[in-house]
């Protein structure tokens, strides 16, 4: 299947794979994710990377850009250095707005 976000067919894994078995999330990515509520593959595909990002921040931990990307990236099945500019743009504009909203309770 042609993944909507950038175009490309990625490796399929189970639903089921626990995020600490993702590609890009290391122990202390996967334990932030973990405490947010998303502890499968299947939980972060329902929040994709934006809402995972922010669901994280809200835990009071700094968690960094590359987070952004590497949740990305575990997506669809890809490092996060692969994640293209044009993607991690949208990425961060989208992030933006999502902020704003947050802040103005929209």
């Amino acid at each position: 299947m042609t993944c909507p976000a950038c175009g490309q067919v990625h490796a399929l894994l189970a639903a089921d794979t626990p995020v600490a078995e993702l590609q890009n999330l290391g122990k202390v990515s996967a334990g932030w994710l973990e405490r947010a509520g998303m502890h499968t593959l299947a939980d972060l595909q329902v929040m994709g990377a934006i809402k995972a990002y922010l669901l994280v921040q809200a835990l009071d931990v700094n968690p960094g850009l590359n987070l952004l990307y590497a949740l990305e990236g575990a997506l669809h099945g890809s490092h996060w250095l692969q994640v293209k500019r044009e993607r991690k743009t949208a990425l961060l504009l989208e992030l933006d707005m999502q902020q704003d909203m947050q802040m103005h309770g929209i």
